[in-house]
């Protein structure tokens, strides 16, 4: 948000679920007026419907996926994603997860996005392993029928908790 306002965006608007990350961000950006901090829950935003063009997330989807019940936390933030975004606009996703492991949470079926995928390299730089540091771009598009597939999202949910209910007794039939 800082460096976009210090480059002439002005309506940037900033969510975190933790009080002490707002309360920080707050105070270090006193002096620009139109940075908005507000602590929210990315899975229950506030906000009206397509009131957004545009939606960055800095690893919040890798944050999500390392929780408790990942999976379905993810579709709780993508279906927010889309309500909140405008049709046509841009949910950019910045991650250090692969295609692989990231599109199928863009392309559920309470979704409408026409997915980009970038590889971001790293130069000079190696992660775990030896292996080339990367990180992945994803630029999804809201399409038109975006709206109408959040209706699937009660389905998709069932769906998710019974394959989660499903791996978790799998895991206690292993103890």
């Amino acid at each position: 948000s800082e460096k976009m306002f210090d480059d002439g965006y002005r309506n940037n608007i900033s969510i975190d679920i933790c009080d002490n990350v707002i309360d920080y961000m707050k105070s270090r950006n006193e002096g620009r007026k139109g940075i908005v901090f507000e602590k929210m829950d990315v899975r229950e935003m506030t906000y009206p419907d397509e009131y957004f063009d545009l939606i960055i997330d800095k690893s919040t989807i890798d944050a999500l996926l390392w929780g408790d019940s990942s999976f379905l936390n993810v579709a709780k933030m993508t279906k927010e994603v889309s309500r909140v975004l405008k049709t046509g606009g841009i949910y950019l996703v910045i991650s250090y997860g692969t295609p692989e492991n990231r599109v199928p949470h863009l392309e559920r079926d309470h979704l409408a996005f026409d997915v980009q995928i970038y590889t971001i390299k790293k130069e000079d730089e190696e992660g775990e392993g030896g292996a080339e540091k990367v990180h992945y771009c994803y630029i999804c598009t809201k399409l038109p029928n975006a709206n109408e597939n959040l209706n699937n999202f009660d389905l998709v949910y069932k769906t998710l908790e019974a394959e989660e209910l499903e791996e978790e007794g799998e895991e206690d039939d292993e103890k």
